[in-house]
């Protein structure tokens, strides 16, 4: 499950396990003839995906939420809401982390409604307080206003937690990559950084050529790259990544990073992504802990319902997060 020799997957053709053709069968009666959400105006996209999701929330683990809102700075002289929830498992009052989830979604669609049930799991395998974030979607509020949103919310966050709480920064696809960018915003500002990072089959760099993309770039699978490269120029507001260099972790000096799980899927036109980023990491002097989940497809986590890869991949995360917890607040 570790990636060795070239930094790019093998396209050697890998096929959906047995599960996952059974959560392709059933998101294909999901969406029944709506049309592709992948091409859809971002509105619509965001109401279908939350239509799909929710026959897989129906059976998503009980567990008490707080849901709240936080004002931030909009970067134009304003404030903005933006929505959160708590996820709270029985003990996580005497918890030694928290967790601070953010959703995929491409930037530009996807919240805490549409992963749910992530969020409920993750709380629950860690036995950690996980917040989901609602952060600003582009094209409405292109970059940097999202890393804008984390920045500000962790702080908020930070200021009224008890002293010595461990903070766990994680999210899948976009989430990830947004999760990446702020540890290394608060490392190089000289700020306190997050003590871990979750990160699940994260896009790191602009959309390039790999192997994976030519094995799955064709969206068999769902994501394609297509659907990548729209979502790439509503984050970046129409701009060419060559004059957004901060917008994207790789290609960027990755040392002194908090330790990081990284979660990736085989069946996945981002999976290069992933390999490239242990790569770089180790790179770096960093020993990561790093997963890739056989015959599953990008956003794998959502589908627990029928798929027992999200719940493990989940629970290895969650596991993490807790050895990460324990040895920090034991070390220090």
């Amino acid at each position: 499950m570790n990636p060795s020799g070239p930094a790019d997957a093998a396209a050697d053709g890998p096929q959906p396990s047995e599960a996952m053709r059974a959560v392709l069968q059933r998101l294909a009666e999901l969406r029944g003839d709506a049309g592709d959400r992948y091409a859809m105006p971002f509105e619509a996209a965001r109401r279908q995906l939350l239509a799909e999701r929710r026959w897989w929330l129906e059976e998503a683990p009980a567990i008490r939420t707080d849901e709240r809102t936080i004002e931030v700075d909009d970067g134009a002289g304003g404030r903005r809401a933006l929505r959160l929830r708590d996820y709270l498992p029985g003990g996580a009052g005497e918890a030694p982390a928290r967790i601070v989830y953010l959703h995929g979604g491409g930037w530009c669609v996807g919240s805490i409604d549409t992963h749910d049930g992530i969020l409920r799991r993750l709380a629950l395998a860690s036995g950690l307080p996980v917040t989901g974030l609602d952060y600003s979607l582009a094209p409405e509020h292109p970059h940097p206003a999202a890393a804008r949103d984390v920045r500000a919310v962790l702080a908020a966050l930070r200021a009224g937690a008890p002293g010595g709480t461990r903070w766990v920064l994680g999210g899948d696809s976009a989430g990830a990559h947004l999760a990446l960018l702020e540890a290394l915003r608060a490392r190089d500002a000289g700020e306190v950084p997050v003590d871990a990072l979750l990160l699940w089959y994260g896009v790191y760099r602009p959309v390039g050529e790999g192997a994976s993309m030519r094995a799955f770039g064709d969206g068999r699978f769902g994501l394609s790259r297509a659907a990548l490269e729209r979502y790439q120029h509503a984050f970046l507001g129409g701009r060419p990544p060559s004059e957004v260099p901060d917008a994207f972790p790789l290609g960027r000096a990755l040392h002194d990073l908090p330790p990081c799980w990284v979660g990736a899927a085989a069946l996945d036109p981002l999976l290069d992504d992933s390999i490239r980023l242990v790569d770089a990491l180790r790179a770096a002097g960093a020993h990561p802990e790093w997963r890739r989940f056989d015959g599953v497809a990008h956003g794998f986590l959502s589908y627990a319902r029928l798929l027992p890869d999200a719940s493990e991949a989940i629970g290895a995360a969650a596991a993490f997060a807790r050895r990460t917890a324990a040895h920090r607040v034991s070390g220090r």
